[in-house]
């Protein structure tokens, strides 16, 4: 081999390494071995640990046909248990956004369904997970037998009182959204008015992130009918059990027809930046000023599509330390979007058309680590033929899970910051933010996920909705770490006295 074509052969390789873009690794169909390739009517994914066994089970929403609530074998395969799990868990009605959450703080996720109706509108259904495997309807008891069309619920706890509250997004002509308070001894009290958060349009989801770093989290309510669409909702938390409609002065009315959203720190400044699916309409992508305040940057989106948008879910997908997009598309061809480190996007699906998804109606999607190797692994949820189970390759030890447990806040800790610097310093890496819903009819494992460089070590530190901390220096990658809220006499009476 002569000096020439050894140098080029050396940049090119050295292009490849440089370009973040080519080492994303090839993710595989496992759908039908792994025992979740479910074909019904598609609509919802959520992800979560029914049996706190360290594996993340899955339960499936069918608009039309039965429910599944798989759970996770730790081999790769997955064994539908619903029929054990507890009666009307399969609800062969209408289901939407479904949702995991322990509202009653025992340690067991619960899970509240989100249905519809077939010929007419049915009641929300709330199921107590037992902590054996098994699963108890407590929907009349708990008072949140909603009979609306909810198509995306979900949970946070909006006045840092220790216990989740409820969401339920709902649509049709005048329906109101709602909002439960929960009380603390197992029911729920509609608070929507006192709130001021019973947006009526035509809402399909309601996403929680804090946008102005006040530790209370904030609702952003997607809209939309078809023609010409509505405007979404951004709803400030006053941290008093009340919110303002900051829509305007943040700049996120988009008054297409919304579909899903996606909070998340694109650009690893701190803040919370946000992508909205239209189904009609062009795309989205806001940066956060860091003070809930959005500009309009689409043009940090290479090869977008218009309309048809429906599913989207962020996740380090190649270790490289910055968060990128899979989105799932209703009528043509789904997209995976890398991030080249500064927030910008270009779409690479055509390398691995698996992911495509073409022809398909794709609903929900959400990544997750299902074989616990520490890369992201998708699930796509689609209409009337197979879901989709795709296993990532990455195979590296450039990654970090960070799972928190709240004491003062709820045990779920959803609102919970995370963050992680290079060992001893100061410049943030990366931040996450612990949520349950997200995207479309969507939920992801209740953990914080890092791509980072395995020759380093990193501080990480958890600031949990209380405003307390929590921290772990010089940790290595190739792990999962938990970071619990301090609890002791002293640290209780101040977060309360705050």
């Amino acid at each position: 081999m002569g000096k020439k074509t050894l140098c080029v052969l050396l940049a090119a390789l050295m292009l490849c390494l440089g370009s973040g873009l080519v080492l994303a690794q090839e993710f595989v169909d496992i759908s039908s071995q792994a025992g979740v390739a479910d074909a019904g009517l598609g609509k919802g994914v959520a992800f979560g640990d029914i049996n706190n066994d360290g594996l993340v089970d899955l339960y499936v929403s069918n608009k039309g046909g039965a429910n599944h609530l798989y759970l996770n074998k730790g081999n790769g395969k997955f064994e539908d248990i619903t029929a054990r799990a507890g009666e009307g868990l399969d609800y062969p009605g209408l289901a939407m956004g479904s949702v995991f959450g322990d509202y009653n703080n025992d340690g067991f996720v619960d899970l509240y369904l989100a249905t519809g109706g077939r010929y007419e509108i049915e009641a929300n259904r709330l199921f107590r997970n037992n902590g054996d495997g098994t699963f108890t309807d407590v929907t009349e008891e708990a008072g949140v037998g909603l009979k609306a069309f909810t198509y995306g619920a979900s949970w946070a706890d909006y006045d840092n009182d220790g216990y989740l509250d409820l969401y339920c997004a709902n649509y049709g002509v005048g329906a109101k959204n709602v909002l439960f308070h929960n009380n603390g001894d197992g029911t729920f009290t509609d608070v929507t008015d006192v709130a001021g958060v019973g947006d009526r349009s035509w809402s399909w989801m309601g996403v929680w992130a804090d946008v102005n770093g006040d530790h209370y989290v904030d609702l952003y309510v997607v809209n939309g009918q078809y023609p010409v669409g509505e405007k979404n909702r951004l709803y400030i938390n006053n941290g008093d059990g009340t919110f303002r409609d900051a829509t305007s002065e943040a700049g996120v009315e988009d008054p297409n027809w919304g579909l899903g959203a996606a909070f998340a720190d694109i650009d690893n400044d701190g803040d919370l930046d946000l992508f909205v699916s239209n189904y009609v309409g062009p795309n989205n992508l806001y940066l956060n000023d860091g003070k809930g305040v959005f500009t309009l940057a689409n043009e940090k989106i290479a090869g977008t599509h218009e309309g048809w948008g429906k599913g989207p879910t962020f996740g380090d997908v190649d270790h490289d330390g910055d968060l990128d997009l899979y989105e799932g598309d209703c009528k043509l061809a789904n997209q995976l979007y890398l991030n080249d480190g500064k927030g910008n996007f270009v779409n690479v699906a055509d390398r691995q058309p698996q992911l495509k998804c073409e022809t398909v109606r794709t609903k929900g999607t959400a990544f997750a680590d299902i074989d616990n190797d520490g890369d992201l692994d998708l699930y796509v949820i689609n209409w009337g033929a197979e879901n989709k189970l795709y296993l990532n390759n990455q195979n590296d030890n450039n990654w970090l899970k960070v799972k928190v447990t709240g004491s003062i806040s709820s045990r779920d800790a959803y609102g919970t910051r995370v963050e992680v610097f290079e060992s001893g310093k100061t410049e943030l890496k990366a931040m996450r933010e612990i949520r349950s819903a997200t995207g479309f009819c969507a939920q992801s494992p209740k953990v914080a996920h890092f791509g980072l460089d395995a020759s380093r070590r990193y501080d990480v530190v958890a600031t949990f909705p209380s405003g307390l901390q929590a921290r772990m220096d010089n940790v290595k990658t190739g792990q999962t770490i938990e970071l619990i809220e301090p609890a002791t006499v002293e640290q209780r009476q101040l977060a309360k006295a705050e």
